[in-house]
């Protein structure tokens, strides 16, 4: 069978590597019949490490981006950022913008979740509006309860029987 590109590039490198290795006798750390002593392992040769790169700029991650962008956006709205935490949770960031706030998710490519929120149509704008968003779903949760509670047993009535 033929060989792609990759195997056939893979085969020069070791082709080229092996040809680069000093000679060492037959079977190294094996015992030599002929002298009775250890064959020596042959020493990779040191590789020089790569030059460090000078002071090059790091770019932000796209989690820290849409952060910032968040920001931006909250700032523009009037929102109150003093409280703002946002906290690394594995390969997610978890941001807390104040008391009553769902909690926002960004992902790891910067994609928006709201697991405190049920549905909503665009994570940005539910994102943007968290805190009302957030407070109309509690509403329509506690007016369902209210709906699905049995209602309380009535006093019994009274009648005068004469």
């Amino acid at each position: 069978m033929g060989q792609n590109k990759a195997q056939r590039e893979a085969a020069a490198r070791a082709k080229k590597a092996s040809a680069s290795l000093p000679a060492v006798g037959p079977n190294p750390g094996q015992i030599n019949g002929d002298t009775g002593k250890v064959n020596e392992q042959p020493k990779p040769a040191a590789a020089t490490p790569a030059p460090a790169a000078a002071a090059a700029p790091t770019q932000p991650s796209k989690q820290q981006a849409m952060l910032d962008k968040l920001r931006e956006g909250w700032t523009a709205k009037g929102v109150d950022l003093s409280k703002l935490e946002a906290k690394p949770d594995g390969k997610f960031m978890l941001v807390t913008v104040a008391e009553g706030w769902p909690v926002i998710q960004l992902g790891p490519t910067g994609g928006i979740v709201l697991p405190q929120i049920r549905s909503y149509a665009r994570a940005w704008d539910a994102a943007m509006d968290g805190l009302a968003v957030f407070q109309k779903q509690q509403a329509r949760d506690s007016k369902k309860q209210q709906a699905t509670a049995p209602a309380q047993p009535a006093a019994e009535k009274q009648t005068a029987t004469a």
